[in-house]
């Protein structure tokens, strides 16, 4: 890797235009590079661009990390969590050595790693200072197949994560004048080592999808741009589905304008699902073609055909991405929850489990209900890392408060806070994790300051998750911020994929324009609501006062009964004392809902 110095700012520039955070950096090298490609240039090459694809990129991703430069024979990436940034040098020192392991002594790919944290420069998506070059010296430093780590981070982990390191003291750096205290990390713990434990690990395999620039049909002048831009839409739009892991798009850039062979591009990248279509443009005319092949069982699962003008093309580009993002992410997740389904239940890893879960659960029928429950609790047995499982666990007890399903409401309060806190300090950047935890503070607590303070965590660590700002929208309602909590319900629901949850956006969307007295547009969406799924609860009771508030009684007293089909003990007193609308708005609230002929 190549010497990095620290880059001094141009003094006249002014100060607010530096920016900086805190951030572990971790820097890795591939041990003895020239030697490996004076031996076999080509084999090392096509090796190492393999591992990064299939290996690195998606350990830094699953670890929430960033690669901020591929160095030709090593790279630079950023963490927000120091743990996070050991967790995953030890699993790709892990992985990389498995990977490898057929391989002979000498042509073998291993890599240094060094990891520091310490305030540093963001530049244009770069980073700079001593801290990095710190990172850079320790990896230098580091065995092969090692990780060295220093003081400042292995501090900040030691207290959660029992790990073996040892303290190599205070080391000189190449072209650094003050001595680091450094450390070198062991890799898998001794099982007859009880004490010891490994960082955590990411065991739940999520589905992969590369998204190739889209060919061109003919000659036509710019249609090249339109396929390479509809291509990077497409990239950004899915990497903010939950539970997705997208191919960057440096890794499909050298399939543009080849004949492209998607069972080769499925194994040189390592993916499951392949993206591909073609762009032809003619008089001022766009004709678009799509598919996605599952490329294990080879079959086409979805293709369509988008026509139009080339007069607004950016506009287009935007539109047809999220066209087909809603269109294939659900193609997506049915063909996982297919195969999952086709396993036998002990078989099945903590992501095939939550889906299944997550499937029963939005039924919300009362007979498959608790099942939903018990899967999510398998989820969680099979990989107590995995922090949607715990989410999700948090979520199934919120629903059946709300359904009315729940014997002791003060207890599934408490579980599903307990549960949501767990599902944070698994992955405390996860937004979605977050958003569970941030609406378990507003809907059982009316802590409404703490929820919102959580839910601005939740969307800065992931700002394009859909449930994030979909579940915001419930405490900006609540406190009486109807503007807000219409505009959150509304980038949520732009945010998410038509899939089995796609009613509860709807109903959060309905909600908001009530508490908002827009009650046109809450009939709208609650209506909406109700012909995806008439079970709910929480929707039946928001139509029921939105007809009240339009004097249509008649319709609210129907809605009403339809409420006591599902919650035959359903009483206004009970459920006033934890209906999470604040005073201002609960007592007309409950006065409509009495209009229409619940009982007291």
């Amino acid at each position: 890797m190549d010497d990095q110095e620290p880059r001094t700012a141009d003094a006249r520039a002014p100060a607010e235009e530096i920016v900086r955070s805190t951030l572990a950096i971790l820097a890795a090298d591939v041990v003895g590079y020239s030697r490996l490609t004076e031996i076999a240039e080509e084999d090392t090459h096509t090796r190492l661009r393999a591992l990064r694809v299939r290996t690195i990129d998606p350990c830094v991703v699953s670890f929430r990390g960033h690669i901020v430069k591929n160095t030709g024979d090593g790279l630079i990436a950023s963490f927000d969590s120091p743990l996070d940034a050991v967790a995953c040098a030890m699993q790709l020192q892990d992985e990389v050595a498995a990977t490898e392991r057929a391989q002979s002594s000498e042509r073998k790919i291993r890599f240094r790693i060094g990891v520091n944290v310490a305030s540093t420069i963001i530049d244009s998506g770069d980073v700079f200072g001593r801290g990095v070059n710190i990172a850079a010296r320790l990896q230098e430093m580091a065995p092969a197949d090692g990780i060295i780590i220093s003081k400042p981070v292995f501090d900040s982990i030691a207290p959660r994560a029992k790990i073996k390191a040892i303290d190599l003291g205070p080391v000189h750096l190449k072209n650094m004048a003050i001595p680091v205290r450094a450390y070198s990390v062991l890799g898998s713990q001794p099982e007859s080592d009880p004490a010891a434990r490994p960082l955590r690990r990411r065991k739940a395999k999520v589905p992969s999808i590369a998204v190739l620039p889209f060919h061109t049909d003919g000659q036509a002048i710019g249609s090249d741009y339109i396929g390479m831009g509809l291509a990077n839409d497409l990239i950004v739009a899915l990497q903010s589905v939950r539970g997705l892991l997208v191919i960057a798009r440096s890794s499909t850039l050298p399939y543009q304008g080849r004949s492209i062979d998607r069972r080769r591009v499925s194994r040189e990248l390592g993916v499951r699902y392949v993206l591909s279509g073609s762009v032809a443009v003619n008089r001022g005319k766009l004709r678009i073609n799509a598919s996605l092949a599952d490329q294990e069982t080879g079959a086409v699962i979805w293709a369509d055909r988008y026509d139009g003008s080339t007069s607004d093309i950016f506009a287009m580009q935007s539109r047809i991405a999220t066209r087909i993002l809603w269109s294939i992410a659900p193609h997506v997740r049915e063909a996982e929850l297919k195969r999952a389904l086709r396993k036998r239940s002990e078989n099945r890893n903590a992501y095939e489990l939550v889906l299944q879960a997550v499937d029963t659960m939005y039924l919300m029928r009362s007979p498959e209900f608790p099942k939903a429950r018990e899967l999510l609790q398998d989820a969680m047995r099979a990989d107590e890392t995995y922090a949607t499982s715990f989410a999700y666990a948090a979520l199934w007890h919120i629903h059946n408060v709300a359904q009315g399903w729940a014997t002791d409401v003060a207890s599934e309060a408490e579980e599903a806070t307990r549960l949501a806190v767990a599902a944070v300090e698994r992955d405390p950047a996860d937004g979605f994790a977050l958003a569970v935890h941030g609406h378990t503070q507003a809907l059982f607590f009316r802590e409404y300051d703490k929820a919102m303070l959580i839910f601005e965590r939740a969307l800065e660590a992931s700002p394009g998750n859909a449930m994030a700002w979909t579940l915001s929208s419930g405490v900006y309602g609540y406190v009486g911020q109807g503007d807000a909590a219409v505009s959150r319900a509304e980038q949520g629901l732009r945010l998410s994929p038509v899939d089995v949850q796609s009613y509860f956006y709807l109903m959060f969307l309905g909600q908001a324009h009530y508490l908002n007295k827009n009650y046109e547009e809450a009939l709208v969406w609650s209506q909406r609501t109700y012909t995806l799924n008439q079970r709910l609860s929480a929707n039946l009771r928001i139509l029921a006062a939105t007809l009240v508030a339009l004097d249509r009684i008649p319709e609210a007293k129907r809605v009403a009964q339809a409420i006591l089909s599902i919650q035959p003990d359903f009483r206004l007193k009970a459920y006033s004392a934890r209906c999470p609308f604040s005073r201002m708005l609960l007592e007309e609230f409950i006065d409509r809902l009495e209009r229409a002929g619940l009982p007291q």
